[in-house]
């Protein structure tokens, strides 16, 4: 486990799937929206998540997940409309893109990097090429894929997560049915290598990472808890919905705190 003078900068990435495609399991007409609201949920924990945490990428083609977004990491930093936080020129408003470090199609808002899924060759390629921007801007980062649908997720279980990622190699963290992988880590200098998919829990522990899992235990339900039935989101509404996914549920949002 690292302390806090140990750990290096986290970069955390998040996978989404073009709004129309996302959530197939999910009984709901209002499925896409629900995905949406789910992805925006994850993203604000994450921004949530303190100094630790030096990065957010998201990579997705979908237009309007990447406008939401943008204009979620706009509120959480204060960045003024249609401003670049990187000083490499104009975001082209909200959505845009824009160059960043020398990189087009990328928008750049805060901590927030939303980028095209350039490789188009599913979630596992796309992880790898979110890694890779990770660490061209932010040198010497370790980097952590989480899922996109995690409604319930509260910013002390995701820092409580990346404090017990190893210091070296790779750390994986089963979902709360034990079979499927919520958060996935690399260390400094080692390579992500995701494998997502059924199984892909198991998949991560034959490939060597680390599991996280006994150790954290139900510390972090909230992270632990991805959505992909009514009766997942259902029980993601007992531990406490993010604000989004409350009001795409035309809840009252559930008792939640920021810490």
């Amino acid at each position: 486990m690292l302390t806090t003078e140990t750990a290096p900068p986290w970069v955390v990435l998040v996978p989404l799937k073009p709004l129309t495609a996302a959530k197939s399991r999910l009984d709901r007409p209002d499925r896409g929206a629900l995905a949406l609201a789910m992805a925006l949920d994850t993203a604000r924990a994450v921004l949530d998540a303190g100094e630790g945490v030096v990065g957010l990428v998201v990579v997705t083609d979908d237009p309007r997940a990447r406008r939401a977004l943008t204009e979620l990491a706009r509120d959480r930093s204060e960045i003024p409309a249609g401003t670049d936080s990187a000083g490499s020129g104009s975001a082209g408003g909200v959505g845009g893109t824009t160059g960043v470090g020398g990189m087009y199609g990328l928008t750049r808002t805060g901590r927030l990097l939303v980028a095209a899924d350039e490789p188009n060759r599913g979630l596992n390629p796309a992880l790898a090429h979110g890694a890779a921007l990770a660490r061209r801007i932010h040198p010497g980062c370790a980097v952590a894929a989480v899922s996109a649908d995690l409604p319930a997720l509260r910013p002390a279980e995701l820092r409580r997560a990346l404090a017990a990622a190893p210091p070296s190699g790779r750390g994986v963290l089963a979902d709360a049915v034990g079979t499927g992988t919520v958060l996935l880590s690399a260390a400094p200098g080692a390579s992500l290598c995701p494998s997502f998919g059924p199984g892909s829990f198991e998949a991560h522990l034959d490939s060597g990472a680390v599991d996280l899992t006994a150790l954290l235990a139900d510390t972090v339900p909230g992270l632990r808890r991805d959505v992909d039935t009514v009766a997942d989101l259902n029980t993601a509404r007992a531990l406490g919905l993010g604000p989004a996914t409350a009001r795409a549920l035309a809840a009252d949002p559930s008792p939640r705190t920021a810490a």
